[in-house]
């Protein structure tokens, strides 16, 4: 796939974004976690001991490369997002990031990690940068 691929499915992929938003309203949000969630199905992390040690096998073998950047306590972490295919086509087609489209990485994040972990994890958007994302991970 070529350069000019990427850019045409990113493209496509915001307008049905926009799109579905426009028709569903709300329920956009939850289609697009949805979608994320489905798209986890097809990444295999393996064992992992640690919710760390599930990022960074999730980083290895994803787009998404995930880090912890402060461990707040036991059950709470600060990650930074340093990639994500989803902040890419925000800047392809000049979208606004932290909405509708942004549900489909904490769909495919949160289930990864709630998988690999056997509890709950849910991801809390602090900021969205143009370099980063940083996000607070919660596990229940």
């Amino acid at each position: 796939m070529n350069q000019t691929d990427v850019k045409d499915r990113m493209f496509l992929l915001s307008i049905l974004t926009r799109s579905l938003e426009l028709f569903s309203g709300e329920w956009a949000k939850t289609i697009c976690y949805i979608a994320g969630r489905k798209i986890s199905e097809i990444i295999d992390v393996g064992e992992c001991e640690t919710l760390e040690d599930c990022l960074k096998k999730m980083s290895e073998k994803s787009p998404w490369k995930v880090d912890v950047f402060e461990k707040v306590k036991d059950d709470e972490y600060l990650v930074v997002f340093k990639s994500c295919p989803i902040r890419q086509t925000h800047y392809t087609v000049c979208t606004k990031q932290g909405g509708v489209l942004c549900q489909v990485t904490h769909g495919y994040i949160e289930t990864i990690l709630s998988n690999h972990i056997k509890k709950k994890v849910r991801l809390i958007l602090l900021h969205a940068g143009p370099n980063a994302c940083l996000k607070r991970l919660v596990v229940a």
